[in-house]
């Protein structure tokens, strides 16, 4: 999808870039209709609240200390952390090109080819949706096994 000349003549300042977004969901056919004031700290606050990064790695480290000892918790957490770049950054260079709530399953509609659009968008929202499920019953589960831990803590007689 080319922008036209005239949108990507508009300097980039900070008044004008919010002309130039509004300018660029024009071009697809949106209209914008809320304000972005969204600081760096605001969302890495977001995104860290989201992930629940801190309650993944400490439940994680069950696992790894059980199957691989602490040489897997450490060269795994930096193989997870490049990982966890490449798939931020792929994600940041999508949504840059193509604003749009819908995330994955519009972007696996935009990208695929036209006889496969349909069908990829469809299985790109199930998975993804099945993912949210999954996670969350993870973090459940995780939570159940630390509250049972914290109670063997304090009761160790029984």
């Amino acid at each position: 999808m080319q922008s036209s000349p005239e949108v990507t003549m508009v300097s980039r300042t900070k008044d004008t870039e919010i002309e130039y977004d509004a300018l660029r969901l024009a071009e697809m056919g949106y209209v914008q209709d809320l304000r972005r004031k969204f600081s760096v700290w605001s969302l890495l606050a977001v995104g860290f609240s989201l992930t629940n990064s801190w309650f993944g790695i400490s439940a994680g480290m069950v696992t790894g200390i059980n199957s691989g000892g602490p040489v897997l918790l450490i060269y795994g957490l930096i193989l997870l952390a490049a990982v966890s770049v490449a798939v931020g950054m792929t994600l940041a260079e999508l949504s840059s090109a193509y604003p749009n709530a819908g995330g994955q399953y519009y972007w696996a509609k935009e990208l695929a080819s036209p006889h496969y659009a349909a069908i990829a968008s469809y299985l790109t929202g199930w998975t993804a949706w099945c993912g949210s499920i999954f996670t969350s019953a993870s973090i459940s589960l995780a939570m159940g096994s630390a509250i049972v831990g914290l109670w063997q803590l304090t009761h160790p007689q029984l």
